[in-house]
């Protein structure tokens, strides 16, 4: 009789949120284990991340960040509340700028809230039933199988969640904690704005020329 395992999303992951690549380590297997290619029979498991990368501002080509985790603790010292998603959204987007690829992942439906892909390098994701840690252990495993174990910390996971760090670091996907976020956003929100400059991704207004004196000659 065939079988009826559910195919759920993430759920070769292991636990709630997984070891890497979906695959399980053997009883007695240490996680110092030598790495083996991705397409193997086992995946290598980072339990640290490498380097930072020299090409990126932030040290990484894409940023995942746990929405809600990130939105409470921009809370802290408010009201419950005092951070409404779309404002959130708005200053994430101007605080992020390609090359950098910024996914916000939240708990929840979207209602009036735009989804996907709102600006350069910047995307919002609801998970509609889903929960955010879920989707994000999803986007981690799909990173580690596609960049291996090499370049997976181009990937960058904010949360203060345990389990979404823990997962995201035995995918060799580097993490970052609110704290971090919230010193990045402090720093852009008093950066100095340019004058013409639209949020996120604005260009500095140009320059009008000086009207030609007919009499001159």
């Amino acid at each position: 009789m065939p079988s009826r395992r559910r195919n759920v999303p993430g759920s070769a992951l292991g636990s709630r949120l997984g070891r890497p690549g979906g695959a399980s380590r053997p009883s007695g297997a240490s996680r110092s284990s030598a790495p083996v290619r991705p397409g193997g029979s086992k995946l290598y498991a980072a339990t640290q991340p490498g380097p930072l990368r020299g090409d990126s501002p932030f040290g990484a080509s894409r940023i995942l960040i746990d929405g809600r985790n990130v939105q409470r603790a921009l809370e802290r010292g408010s009201a419950a509340g005092s951070l409404p998603t779309a404002i959130l959204i708005a200053r994430l987007r101007a605080a992020f700028a390609p090359p950098t690829e910024v996914e916000l992942i939240l708990d929840g439906h979207a209602g009036p809230t735009p989804t996907g892909r709102i600006a350069p390098g910047f995307s919002v994701v609801f998970g509609r039933g889903v929960s955010a840690d879920h989707v994000i252990a999803e986007r981690v495993v799909e990173a580690f199988r596609a960049l291996g174990p090499v370049e997976a910390d181009t990937v960058t996971v904010v949360s203060d969640d345990r389990e979404v760090r823990a997962q995201a670091l035995r995918n060799g996907v580097r993490v970052q904690g609110t704290s971090w976020l919230a010193g990045h956003l402090a720093a852009r929100d008093a950066a100095p704005t340019r004058a013409g400059a639209s949020i996120g991704h604005g260009r500095a207004p140009r320059q009008s020329r000086a009207p030609r004196d007919r009499d001159l000659g």
